[in-house]
């Protein structure tokens, strides 16, 4: 199984604690994470940090999970990354809207951690294709 690294951005920490102990069950997912995307983006340009997927809220505090999507790919070496929201906005309309912008998926809050890093490698190899 292909090793992946995480990077996770959520402001509310008590989701950042759920999804670190979900994706601990995947020992070849190494998570990173930040609680807001101005953080994120700063480390990763301060730091030059590469990640292969981006788990993003979709409500973060200054911009949107979409807007922090487009912006990290635009950092060097960080072109291709893949990205998925993190959100219980799943309607027919908002899901067209995360795939216009480029994302490559969504899970759905609430969410199952049990079942979390089976998810993330999921979207993970289908954007792979």
């Amino acid at each position: 199984m292909a090793t992946i690294k995480l990077l996770f951005v959520e402001d509310e920490a008590d989701i950042r604690l759920i999804v670190r102990k979900a994706v601990e069950l995947d020992p070849d997912i190494i998570m990173t994470t930040y609680g807001s995307g101005v953080e994120a983006l700063g480390a990763i340009e301060t730091d030059g940090l590469i990640f292969d997927f981006a788990l993003v809220n979709l409500r973060l505090p200054y911009m949107s999970g979409i807007e922090f999507f487009e912006r990290v790919r635009l950092l060097p070496g960080m072109d291709n990354i893949i990205g998925a929201l993190i959100t219980a906005s799943v309607r027919d309309a908002e899901v067209a809207a995360y795939k216009r912008s480029g994302l490559h998926g969504y899970i759905a809050k609430p969410f199952d951690p049990v079942s979390l890093s089976k998810q993330i490698r999921s979207i993970y190899d289908m954007a792979r294709v």
